[in-house]
């Protein structure tokens, strides 16, 4: 992730509540982390999965995310990392992006914002 960050042929992903990226709280719960930091991984886009299920939750059609998913560049060849607090959302993601985006190159950063926000010394925005 320290490699990703800024790098032209890479787009990190945030996939967590726009109150978990903006660093208002560590946990999807609102808690806080003792000894961690909240944020974000600095040049990751904020691209919550928040409205990918239709009532009965199931997913909704390629073109309903497409539109949830536009800054995620669709077509284009840039890996893309998702990442959330501890890879649940993150995984999500990489499936819709590639399977029913048909998205190539995207990758999960499994240790997600667990492991990133506890990390001494690890960039934060």
């Amino acid at each position: 992730m320290r490699d990703a960050i800024g790098q032209p042929g890479t787009t990190l992903v945030d996939v967590r509540s726009a109150a978990e990226y903006r660093g208002e709280r560590f946990w999807p719960s609102g808690g806080m982390e003792p000894g961690g930091h909240a944020g974000h991984v600095p040049s990751a886009i904020h691209l919550p999965i928040d409205g990918i299920y239709r009532d009965d939750g199931s997913f909704r059609s390629a073109a309903e995310l497409g539109r949830i998913f536009p800054a995620a560049d669709l077509d284009g060849t840039r890996e893309l990392i998702t990442y959330c607090t501890i890879g649940g959302r993150a995984a999500t993601a990489w499936f819709v992006l590639t399977y029913l985006l048909g998205r190539d190159g995207v990758r999960v950063y499994d240790g997600s914002w667990a492991e990133w926000g506890r990390m001494t010394g690890t960039p934060v925005e």
